[in-house]
């Protein structure tokens, strides 16, 4: 994992829990929303899926690591053996690390073929077509494709000749950051030389923003010159960047979308900024190409994200699912299109995860979406779930019976909070690690994550050894009564200093 995160897990666990004191509003609903169906397979780290149609049924197909930090790399298809029922088997495909999946027909034969690229089980970058055969396994397409990491891959026809090109952006073996789109000239692929951006620990992603039926591009991550977000348009000779400009992002992702229903592409992204804070944003489209921000009001600001866009809830509006990490924690959040006029966490319950992904699906064919899972949660657990929408899409008004919501101003405070982190490292530069503990006093939090962005700086000011794990977090309830906050304070550095910990006091 990037980031270190606060030892939520030691105030949860430890012998003596604490009480913490909760808003008077229900937050969590009468039924769940979304039902994790038990035994799908094993977690991954650094985990990327897609959902791959075979055999006429739908089943997520996912890459990462089984066991963190071992280099366990894999492949598996969450396969769909009977009625909400899903086991993980290892497939034809090579495994894979640090890339990026899509899916489509390639060849035309009725079957959805992969489009992978990575760095394989024995270290090696790995690129290329994945035909599915009739039998469901996997054979190399003879085309080439540069093996870049750290990026995406997409098909799609840029050039609306009929057939599908790829797009792909990376680093290759030799440390070059690359985006290039391969046209596919009868099942042979070229390079078209398009001179864009190269990056990595980031996204290419095309779709339509001018309504003209051509593909048109956003490319967020780290490029040679520092993190980029930019919009190119492709006037059917080259791609051309919009002079819009909008902040540059890393460890990011971006996703189009129609969000408002006017006919006009618009934009989803979440990523790092150049000092390092979580940004998530929204951008909505016009004919003259500007895009203009929305309110990011009630919206978790994210990086090291994934983002997918569906109508979860069958009311015309796309929705859009996001994990990633805050200065706090690992979240996944579903939000709901409120008809176009902004969005709303659902408050799904659903397990927050780092260096992961959340993808729609309609497994079951009901007509509504479904989701599958994959990363690594706040205790460093490994999730590799299906979660199955039980909404009924022939009454979208049974929503509210299935969800209530707390916004984010009211979750937030004005209430009291302590912060606190950990970490095994040096931090005081004595030449020796051992296991640290940092522990705020109390504060009243007036607006969103100022606590949490205090005391990462005092962290990293403070403590010249942080700079590896340099994130620092806070108390994830709010108390209503600083007498409240004392006790759960007093717990967690009891807990600390159990352990063994070396406890450092940070107050302001």
């Amino acid at each position: 994992m990037n980031r270190k995160y606060l030892n939520i897990c030691i105030a949860f666990t430890a012998k003596k829990m604490f009480l913490i004191a909760l808003l008077s509003v229900s937050v969590f609903a009468n039924a769940q929303l979304f039902v994790e169906l038990p035994g799908s397979g094993p977690g991954l780290a650094n985990a990327n899926a897609v959902w791959l149609s075979s055999g006429g049924k739908l089943h997520p197909l996912a890459n990462g690591e089984t066991k963190a930090r071992t280099n366990a790399t894999r492949t598996l298809l969450f396969r769909q053996t009977a009625k909400n029922t899903f086991i993980s088997s290892k497939t034809s495909l090579p495994d894979i690390i640090h890339g990026s999946m899509d899916v489509a027909d390639f060849n035309g034969d009725g079957y959805q073929d992969v489009l992978l690229s990575g760095i394989g089980s024995n270290n090696q970058h790995i690129a290329g077509i994945y035909l599915q055969q009739p039998n469901g396994s996997f054979q190399r397409a003879s085309v080439n494709i540069p093996a870049l990491v750290d990026g995406s891959v997409q098909f799609g026809d840029f050039d609306r000749d009929g057939d599908l090109d790829v797009l792909i952006a990376g680093v290759d073996a030799n440390g070059q950051l690359h985006t290039k789109i391969l046209r596919n000239d009868n099942g042979r692929l070229t390079d078209i030389n398009a001179r864009l951006p190269g990056i990595r620990f980031g996204k290419a992603v095309w779709g339509d923003a001018n309504n003209n039926e051509f593909l048109d591009l956003i490319i967020t991550g780290q490029s040679a010159s520092g993190p980029i977000t930019k919009v190119f348009i492709n006037t059917l000779s080259q791609y051309r960047e919009v002079s819009q400009m909008f902040t540059g992002l890393k460890h990011s992702t971006a996703a189009w979308a129609n969000l408002n229903n006017d006919g006009f592409r618009d934009f989803i992204i979440a990523g790092e900024t150049r000092n390092g804070m979580p940004y998530t944003r929204y951008f909505t489209g016009s004919k003259e190409l500007r895009f203009t921000e929305g309110s990011s009001n009630g919206i978790r600001q994210l990086m090291n994200a994934s983002i997918d866009v569906g109508d979860y809830n069958n009311d015309n509006f796309e929705d859009f699912v996001i994990t990633g990490e805050s200065l706090e924690r690992p979240y996944t959040i579903v939000y709901e299109n409120l008809k176009g006029r902004g969005f709303r966490d659902l408050m799904a319950g659903l397990p927050g995860v780092a260096n992961g992904v959340a993808v729609w699906g309609d497994y079951d064919r009901d007509g509504d979406l479904d989701l599958f899972i994959a990363g690594v949660d706040v205790c460093f657990n490994l999730i590799g779930s299906v979660f199955r929408n039980t909404l009924d899409p022939k009454d979208v008004e049974v929503e509210e019976l299935y969800v209530e919501t707390i916004p984010m101003e009211l979750a937030s405070g004005p209430y009291y909070y302590f912060l606190f982190s950990s970490c095994y490292c040096d931090p005081e530069g004595t030449g020796k690690k051992a296991y640290h503990g940092f522990v705020s006093n109390i504060h009243q939090e007036k607006r969103d994550f100022d606590l949490t962005y205090k005391f990462n700086h005092l962290l990293i000011s403070r403590f010249p050894g942080w700079n590896w794990a340099d994130r620092g977090h806070r108390t994830s309830n709010a108390f209503i009564s600083i007498k409240d906050a004392e006790e759960g304070r007093k717990t967690v550095i009891a807990s600390y200093m159990q352990d063994k910990y070396k406890v450092h006091y940070l107050n302001w």
